[in-house]
């Protein structure tokens, strides 16, 4: 992953704003829940034997989340902890939760295998679930342990501008593909005044990325979980801004 351009980095005084975390924030929220959410899916699906095309939609759905917990991975390794180890200096130290990264795409690793035998192979479900398993237990810890140990350090020494260069970054290296699942993906995670703050690295394109990927989200995510309950059906529909 390459950004674009450097930004000339310099610790944050204390007389000006805070950086905007609610993008890190939001995406740290997706990944637990919907990792959360995808273990009891498949728990039940591998008990229950769905359907070989609900199968499919559940290995899709599998597949593009494995892909944005990947892409965050590497968004974090090659250009916001680079970021943040630049300002901060010695105040923080990254190279523990490097080391979880490693483990957690060992992990990822034996879902990506898992994945192939959904659809080849008798009980391919129930391995599914047995892989996501650890990768849950692992993405809980080391978010648990990030957000503890390196969100004070982005609030004290990065500056406002510096943290959405990052964002803008991050946003730019992504495909067409991921962006058209990541997008309404992490709307569907954005609390109410959330969104906007959100897709604000993405600018303009990001909202037209949200109106373009909601249809495809929304069918892949109902073909994969089932209908959502009537109370949220309503409140899906609304852009939270």
């Amino acid at each position: 992953m390459r950004t674009s351009r450097q930004f000339p980095l310099r610790t944050r005084t204390t007389a000006e704003p805070e950086p905007d975390l609610v993008p890190v924030v939001v995406i740290h929220r997706a990944i637990r829940e919907d990792v959360r959410r995808l273990d009891a899916c498949l728990r039940a699906a591998a008990r229950d034997g769905p359907a070989s095309s609900r199968a499919d939609a559940i290995r899709r759905y599998t597949s593009a989340l494995l892909a944005q917990v990947l892409g965050h991975l590497d968004s974090e390794d090659e250009i916001l902890w680079r970021v943040i180890a630049a300002a901060a200096g010695q105040s923080v130290d990254l190279a523990p939760l490097t080391d979880d990264h490693h483990g957690i795409e060992a992990a990822a690793g034996e879902v990506t295998l898992a994945l192939a035998a959904v659809t080849a192979a008798p009980g391919g479900l129930r391995k599914l679930s047995a892989s996501v398993t650890p990768l849950r237990e692992l993405l809980d810890e080391h978010i648990a342990d990030e957000e503890a140990q390196v969100f004070p350090a982005m609030r004290r020494y990065l500056t406002a501008g510096a943290c959405l260069w990052s964002g803008k970054q991050i946003w730019r290296s992504a495909g067409f593909r991921d962006r058209a699942f990541a997008v309404p993906w992490l709307a569907r995670y954005a609390k109410r005044g959330e969104l906007r703050r959100l897709l604000a690295p993405g600018g303009w394109s990001a909202w037209l990325w949200l109106a373009a990927g909601r249809p495809g989200y929304a069918r892949l995510e109902r073909q994969a979980f089932g209908p959502p309950p009537a109370r949220n059906a309503a409140s899906s529909r609304q852009v939270r801004g």
